[in-house]
């Protein structure tokens, strides 16, 4: 009987010195792993585009200064000019006067003691109405004549150029995406514009400025001097390369799946480019070495 529980008491104590050992190398596992996940582009050697969907809040480098938020005295300061040219003029009578029997003839003989400017943006719809108008008999032919419509009108309803422009600038340069332009649109003017419609909006504006786009692309292959780089951006949750190619002139901005050599090549610039390039000194642009290199 003792002898059964001595081999028991070795073989638990062979057990758990195995468990321990095993424990001891998935911790260490862990610890390594934490590590892996816990690197990105500033705290070790990794680049910025390792860094994934979850990149670190930045920190501003700058330190209190001890001085109150606003103007600081002495600075030249700006204000608002005073303004002659009015669109509308509200006239206020001292409120202690309202009800008094003598109001309206004491209103006709007030001036005015002090006068405040008020710069406001008025929010409205313009709705327009085109009419093509028909000559039944012309007096100098004599058949029937039917004025036409402008170019840009071409539907039963359709919306204006001016909205059309604002619709597209919410989205291209205020970075707004497409349903909070449906959502700020149906607020502020009460035209609840469809999310596919403003979709259609932002490519028609694509296919115009596509000609401006190509000319800024071939000044920049033309160009003496260009300054390349290349950053992550989000397209349809996936990351992808925004890559750029400027001077003091121009800036050429091309999207790419691709990062290196296969995504320059994508954007066309440095293909043609014969001038100096100055970059960051990343491998894939010593690709090129039919171009003078300038690292920055």
């Amino acid at each position: 009987m003792i002898k059964q529980l001595l081999q028991q008491v070795d073989s638990l104590t062979a057990t758990v010195n195995a468990q321990t050992q095993l424990i001891a190398q998935l911790n260490q596992t862990i610890q390594e792993l934490k590590e892996q996940i816990n690197k990105n582009s500033k705290n070790s050697s990794k680049p910025p585009s390792s860094d994934g969907f979850k990149k670190p809040a930045p920190k501003s480098l700058r330190k209190p200064s001890g001085k109150k938020a606003g103007g600081q005295e002495g600075h030249p300061g700006t204000h608002l000019a005073v303004i002659t040219e009015l669109d509308e003029t509200i006239k206020h009578m001292p409120s202690a006067c309202e009800g008094c029997p003598h109001y309206e003839m004491c209103k006709g003989t007030a001036c005015a003691a002090e006068k405040r400017h008020v710069i406001d943006a008025v929010v409205t719809v313009n709705i327009i109405e085109h009419q093509s108008l028909e000559i039944p008999v012309c007096m100098l032919h004599g058949n029937t004549r039917k004025g036409e419509f402008p170019a840009n009108v071409t539907a039963a309803v359709q919306y204006g150029e001016n909205l059309q422009a604002l619709t597209v600038a919410l989205n291209t340069v205020g970075a707004v995406s497409i349903n909070r332009i449906h959502e700020i649109l149906s607020g502020v003017f009460n035209i609840p514009i469809a999310t596919g419609t403003i979709s259609n909006m932002v490519k028609r504006c694509t296919g115009c400025v596509a000609g401006p786009v190509g000319m800024i692309k071939q000044k920049m292959i033309d160009s003496g001097l260009g300054h390349f780089d290349e950053t992550g951006t989000r397209v349809d949750k996936k990351l992808w390369w925004v890559h750029n190619a400027s001077n003091c002139e121009y800036t050429y901005l091309d999207i790419s799946t691709k990062r290196g050599f296969a995504g320059m090549g994508q954007c066309g610039v440095l293909t043609g480019f014969q001038g100096i390039a100055v970059h960051d000194c990343w491998a894939p642009y010593w690709n090129y070495p039919d171009i003078q290199h300038a690292v920055c």
